[in-house]
């Protein structure tokens, strides 16, 4: 990373897959833990070959970190309501899919129950939201989670999904009663 040999590194943050050599080929893989991918690195794969007297011949990889927040909501049940799922550090455009409850994905085609808007990338960052239609939250309750999954579109083959997660908590409003008196006064 940066220079430094990470296999020689103390702590389990960086992981060496050698692969196997097979068909000429051998394919070596660093998976780098969440507590080491904190920001925008650039590793060297160097490879030493005695059949083929290569000593260190190196391909740089960049390792790209995006950042994904989704933020706990307490609503009220008399309205549509819209949940947003931030990204940033995006170099490339990306989709999000949204999790309901019983976590299964929501399609852009069960409107009754929600509006998907994947959001416009803007210098890296972008907005994709969900909106619950009011017929939706009336089978809800309070507590029930949704999520939004995101997979670099760059590096869809080696990237991991993230996935956040929010609790959708209910305004409970109780009924008010209130008296006015009116004073009739009589002039006599």
């Amino acid at each position: 990373k940066d220079g430094t040999d990470v296999t020689s590194l103390s702590g389990s943050n960086y992981v060496v897959s050698a692969g196997t050599y097979g068909s000429n080929s051998q394919t070596t893989t660093l998976n780098v833990k969440a507590a080491a991918n904190t920001a925008d690195s650039t590793y060297t794969c160097a490879i030493t070959s005695d059949e083929h007297r290569e000593t260190d011949k190196g391909t740089v990889v960049t390792l790209n970190v995006f950042s994904v927040s989704l933020e706990d909501r307490t609503v009220t049940t008399a309205t549509d309501q819209t949940i947003t799922c931030t990204l940033s550090g995006l170099s490339q455009d990306t989709s999000v899919t949204w999790i309901d409850p019983d976590n299964n994905d929501i399609t852009d085609t069960d409107t009754n129950n929600y509006v998907i808007n994947q959001g416009t990338l803007i210098f890296g960052s972008k907005a994709a939201t969900l909106t619950i239609t009011t017929a939706k939250i009336a089978t809800l309750t309070s507590g029930d989670r949704f999520r939004c999954r995101v997979k670099s579109s760059l590096y869809a083959t080696y990237s991991s999904d993230v996935v956040k997660e929010m609790t959708l908590s209910f305004l409970t409003l109780g009924n008010i009663l209130c008296l006015i008196s009116f004073l009739v006064l009589s002039h006599y």
